[in-house]
């Protein structure tokens, strides 16, 4: 069964078919080329029911929810799990199996070209009027991939967790006193995504909100926006406490956190994830109930109603490849988080996982690696291999991405001076964990480790 990109409409009730059934009503071809395009007038033909999708959303009626996402596949028709833009594929496609050593060579020379050009070294001061710095994310995407080499045990594994611990401390230090990890406030910008916040500063302010702290903006009016870096930098905050056992991190993650859980749901399933990622992280560390049914609020009525029997999310905002590698890595989290607390709704999520992986593992060994500059496809594959075992076509599609990136896309970020892909940090650890000689702390959040 090929990846479906021109979707055909199903109930929730297949998600669980058997694959057969799947075939039939699957549309079974794919060609990039027959990319449909961006729906016209969306939020305007689709209003009505996004509202009311919204609402069910929020009341956590199920019924409700199953009921609008059915009118609206069918009002998309081909634009049902469309991505809003033109996939753009790297070939050749190398499904072997890479040299691991060359890998880590590439991926250390990347990590040494680095520094003192991390997103924490080059940010201003974490309390300042303006912030003209990166968003919090890149910094977090570094530090994690640091954390991913010292738990592989790779060469100079000491020099990548001080690292790893610089930038997380940076992290915390911008906390605002809400609890939340803010977005850089920088009136001044010609970046196209700050500018929108500057925007959203100005609407709040004349609403009589408190938007800014420190140079950070702190509130979203309930767009969901600010979800995305407080949820990461809190995940990423308990994976340095499963390494170093230090309270602080512990406290600031739960900080970030009793944040998320005061945020309503939103359409965009990606910004519910990412708050769903750190409650389930934090129940993980914990075993406090609170967070996991959080979590679960966050992802059966936030993330989950949003993905079609194909495994792909029917919004074309959503269908884009980074974005359901996202999705697909927090709820490997949320399963993980059942799985502790021994819930039978682990299953369900479970299915739902495999299924969105095997959608993302054919588009790639397919058509080629996609999103190569960050390859979020990569760590949500290697999670799914390090938490499920082995699975042939998930291996192939990690196997292509890597490739692809070390053999033909690495020259192209090292002539604009960017580093390798962070997600290569996930990689070798998988491999190192599938050889019987790593574990990873980050799966292993709040269980003891020798």
């Amino acid at each position: 069964m090929r990846i479906v990109i021109v979707a055909t409409v199903l109930c929730v009730s297949l998600l669980c078919a058997a694959p057969d059934v799947m075939a039939e009503l699957l549309d079974d071809t794919f060609n990039p080329d027959t990319w449909p395009g961006l729906m016209p007038d969306f939020k305007e033909k689709l209003r009505p029911l996004t509202e009311r999708l919204l609402k069910a959303m929020r009341n956590q009626d199920a019924e409700g929810i199953e009921a609008a996402k059915t009118e609206m596949i069918q009002a998309m028709g081909v634009y049902a799990g469309a991505p809003e833009s033109k996939p753009e594929y790297g070939t050749p496609i190398d499904t072997s199996l890479p040299d691991f050593g060359s890998v880590e060579k590439l991926w250390y020379k990347s990590f040494r070209r680095m520094q003192g050009r991390n997103g924490w070294q080059v940010a201003d001061p974490p309390k300042a009027a303006i912030q003209t710095g990166p968003r919090l994310r890149v910094s977090l995407r570094s530090a994690r991939a640091y954390l991913h080499s010292y738990d592989a045990g790779l060469e100079h594994k000491e020099e990548y967790l001080n690292y790893a611990v610089d930038g997380l401390n940076y992290i915390v230090s911008t906390q605002a006193t809400c609890g939340i990890f803010g977005y850089p406030y920088d009136p001044n910008t010609t970046d196209r995504l700050k500018r929108a916040g500057v925007e959203v500063v100005k609407d709040g302010q004349a609403r009589g909100f408190t938007m800014l702290e420190n140079g950070w903006i702190i509130e979203d009016l309930q767009d969901g926006g600010l979800q995305f870096d407080n949820g990461m930098c809190g995940a990423g905050l308990l994976y340095l406490y499963s390494v170093t056992g230090d309270d602080r991190y512990l406290e600031s993650a739960r900080r970030a956190a009793e944040w998320a859980i005061g945020r309503k749901l939103v359409l965009n399933w990606n910004y519910n994830c990412f708050s769903g990622l750190v409650l389930a992280r934090l129940y993980r560390a914990t075993s406090e109930r609170r967070y996991l049914d959080a979590a679960l609020t966050k992802f059966k009525y936030g993330v989950l109603p949003g993905q079609m029997a194909n495994g792909r999310w029917f919004d074309q905002h959503n269908a884009k490849i980074q974005y359901h590698s996202v999705m697909l890595r927090s709820l490997i989290d949320f399963y993980l988080a059942l799985n502790e607390a021994a819930d039978p709704y682990a299953e369900t999520v479970k299915k739902r996982i495999v299924l969105g992986l095997d959608n993302l593992a054919e588009q790639i060994t397919s058509c080629g690696a996609s999103n190569v500059h960050e390859l979020l496809s990569l760590d949500a594959l290697c999670l799914g291999l390090m938490v499920f075992g082995q699975h042939e076509n998930w291996e192939k599609a990690a196997n292509v991405n890597v490739n692809f990136l070390c053999d033909h896309f690495l020259p192209k970020l090292e002539e604009r001076g960017y580093p390798m892909t962070e997600t290569v940090g996930q990689y070798l650890l998988y491999r190192r964990v599938r050889e019987g000689q790593a574990r990873s702390r980050e799966i292993e959040i709040g269980r003891k480790m020798p």
